[in-house]
């Protein structure tokens, strides 16, 4: 029993021999991590709109992105971010947009160079986008297809420093266009016109959900009422034919009780417009309730396209101030 004891503890000494010998090797082939600090940036892509008025720009773009490096820099860094629309094209075949790039002359582009301090990780002055303040300029920002503003990381400048290879990832701020006609302002002191007195031939089109009698709209009496309701979805459309076109800059849309008057559109309502019943222009969306939808600038149209972010549309009188 005894020999058997050491047989197996001899065999045990060689076995931690062979681990010890191993261990030597792998200290003499030691490898090392990464020499380089690398600088890197992620994907913080932001989508922006752009909302033009008959009197105004109104923009929201306003983006910043940090840079960062993988250890405390030993000094200082210098970090540089561009604009490059050679991405567009790429970008626009993988999403299926059409986006154009922003004219130059609209981007301010601030702290393209940045600076990492030694000792830190994180740039001290982060890269800033927004838009000119320039009104002649932003009023012509006006593409359908709207804008897209590629920001890359290029370079980065320091004691052994050196761009990612896997985690400089591009940015794309995109953005939309819409245009608003809706004075938001207005009250009805700023309605001119005259309603239509003869509403004959007048039609409603429900575009989401369902309604009867819908031809109460336009006789004149405000508890005379009819509604669109859409149970489903939450967003009742239609569209008014008014059988001919005219030049309005207000409609008004509300019905009545003993007890008074309630708006029937809602705030969340787009507006839209049309000559031939196919192809609408967007007017504007509403932000609050009220029974004007006053507009910056008369309308001509024949047919009103209402698209609601509501359940019900109760409506006792539908009608335009005509010029």
């Amino acid at each position: 029993m005894k020999s058997r004891k050491n047989l197996f503890y001899i065999g045990m000494f060689a076995l931690c021999g062979i681990g010890l010998a191993a261990c030597g090797d792998d200290e003499a082939y030691d490898v090392y991590g990464d020499p380089f600090n690398r600088v890197y940036t992620l994907d913080n892509s932001k989508t922006y709109k752009i909302v033009q008025t008959p009197i105004s720009t109104v923009s929201n773009v306003d983006f910043k992105w940090p840079v960062k490096c993988s250890r405390k820099a030993d000094g200082t860094i210098k970090v540089a971010v561009e604009v490059d629309n050679s991405l567009i094209a790429a970008y626009n075949e993988e999403h299926g947009t059409e986006f154009e790039a922003m004219p130059a002359g609209a981007i301010v582009l601030e702290n393209a160079e940045m600076t990492i301090p030694a000792g830190e990780m994180v740039v001290a002055d982060t890269v800033h986008v927004k838009l000119t303040d320039d009104a002649s300029v932003l009023s012509t920002l006006k593409s359908e297809k709207g804008y897209i503003i590629p920001l890359r990381l290029v370079s980065a400048e320091g004691p052994n420093t050196e761009l990612s290879t896997n985690m400089v990832v591009p940015s794309f701020l995109t953005i939309t266009v819409t245009e608003d006609n809706v004075n938001h302002e207005a009250t009805e002191a700023d309605v001119t016109g005259t309603l239509v007195a003869d509403q004959t031939g007048w039609s409603v089109e429900v575009l989401s959900g369902s309604g009867s009698n819908l031809n109460r709209w336009f006789d004149g009496n405000p508890q005379s009422t009819a509604s669109i309701s859409d149970w489903s979805n939450y967003k009742a459309a239609f569209t008014v034919d008014m059988g001919k076109s005219y030049t309005f800059n207000a409609i008004v849309a509300y019905r009545g009780s003993s007890w008074g008057d309630y708006n029937s559109i809602n705030a969340g309502a787009k507006i839209s417009t049309s000559d031939d019943g196919t192809n609408f222009k967007s007017a504007g969306e509403v932000t609050d309730s009220s029974r004007f939808i006053v507009f910056y600038a008369p309308l001509t149209a024949r047919y009103i396209r209402v698209e609601t972010t509501s359940y019900s549309v109760n409506c006792g009188v539908f009608n335009v101030y005509a010029k």
